[in-house]
């Protein structure tokens, strides 16, 4: 086992602007069999910068590094490199913005954070897009999000071009979305329109109802449906998007204090499978770190997690660990069942400063056994 660490300073205001740095050291182990068996140690970060507005206008730069330290084993499979093993530098956000109360507007490279365009944080180096988004706010509870990307790159390249992780979209995705809250319900919408490659309609409601003063019982639906496939004549990989997923999955647990527990369910009833959606990850309940219900096949995925907090001086001082369950089943019988669990644990001395310890393992029905480790930690000067 390698430890990792990590230093990352706080954001730095300055009259000229916010100022931050990260510094990373990564490892990530697989273990597997044969031409699968990877693993990888790199030293890397970001430095950001986003100036101060002036009449509501400014800009910012983020610059991503991830070296290849130490010795490694197909170090391409860790996607913590590029495809040819590597290392990679990318601009990760390059943008103008404008900011008042109710608007906020950015045109450039950027991160974004949606359900099926985001930036991924499984990897050093995340997901970026270069395109337009802006949000309108009603209040903190309720804005509207639109955007219209045009070119993506993924965690493992500096190059930005037409591919998403789904395929090519040669005239960009463009999405609307909506968030607010009805009493103790959250509610979040998004549609995404790619008139080369597919459309998509992401739906999640959550609530939840207090048990006693310090307990809740939480609860949450969500849907995701893509149509108007074109064809399949852009799809990089018919398992990760297409004209035909139609996928549920609901929520319920309990949490307290120091516990809590979730258990979700999911099934997809569609021919096909939404692994990454445009980019990032495909927001759903039932994805761990690896194994997720989201592939073709028609799988029927179950999940329980348990988290305990074992100590807790403070908001930002916490030690906890957690406990994650996935079953995965399959109508198709040319898919076999899948079991895995991760274990972390999780010691946060400071808002920013922390050590985090996952490993997972997967058994698969008539296939070799993997499994994952990763470490991870910050510190906060």
């Amino acid at each position: 086992m390698t430890s990792l660490c990590c230093v990352n300073s706080s954001a730095e205001e300055t009259r000229w602007g916010r100022f931050d740095t990260h510094i990373e050291l990564f490892h990530y182990d697989i273990d597997a069999q044969n031409d699968e068996e990877s693993k990888a140690t790199v030293l890397g970060g970001y430095i950001d910068y986003r100036s101060k507005p002036l009449y509501g206008f400014g800009f910012g730069v983020k610059q991503y590094l991830s070296h290849l330290i130490f010795e490694s084993k197909n170090p391409a499979l860790t996607s913590l490199t590029d495809t040819a093993g590597n290392d990679i530098n990318p601009l990760s956000e390059c943008y103008a913005y404008y900011k008042n109360t109710h608007t906020a507007f950015k045109i450039g490279k950027q991160q974004i954070h949606t359900p099926m365009l985001n930036d991924d944080t499984t990897r050093l180096v995340p997901f970026s897009y270069q395109g337009i988004t802006s949000q309108i706010f009603w209040d903190s509870d309720t804005f509207l999000s639109l955007g219209h990307v045009t070119r993506f790159r993924p965690y493992n390249a500096e190059a930005y071009s037409e591919y998403t992780s789904s395929g090519l979209a040669e005239e960009g995705v463009s999405y609307i979305g909506f968030h607010t809250q009805f009493g103790n319900a959250r509610h979040q919408w998004y549609y995404y329109h790619a008139p080369k490659l597919f459309n998509t309609l992401h739906m999640e409601v959550e609530a939840r109802t207090p048990l006693n003063p310090s307990a809740d019982i939480y609860y949450g639906m969500q849907g995701i449906y893509t149509f108007d496939d074109q064809g399949g004549i852009h799809i990089l990989n018919r398992d990760n998007g297409g004209g035909d997923v139609k996928l549920v999955a609901a929520k319920l647990g309990l949490r307290s204090e120091k516990f809590s527990y979730t258990g979700s369910l999911s099934y997809n009833f569609g021919n096909d499978g939404i692994n990454r959606g445009y980019g990032g990850l495909s927001s759903i309940y039932t994805s761990s770190m690896i194994a997720q219900g989201k592939t073709q096949g028609h799988p029927f995925a179950k999940s329980l997690k348990v988290h305990y907090r074992y100590f807790s001086a403070s908001k930002d001082k916490a030690y906890s660990s957690s406990l994650y369950l996935t079953n995965i089943t399959y109508r198709d019988d040319t898919y076999n069942t899948l079991n895995a669990l991760y274990i972390d644990h999780k010691f946060k001395f400071r808002p920013r400063e922390y050590i985090l310890l996952r490993y997972e393992k997967q058994w698969i029905a008539n296939e070799d056994d993997k499994s994952y480790l990763r470490i991870i930690s910050a510190y906060t000067f």
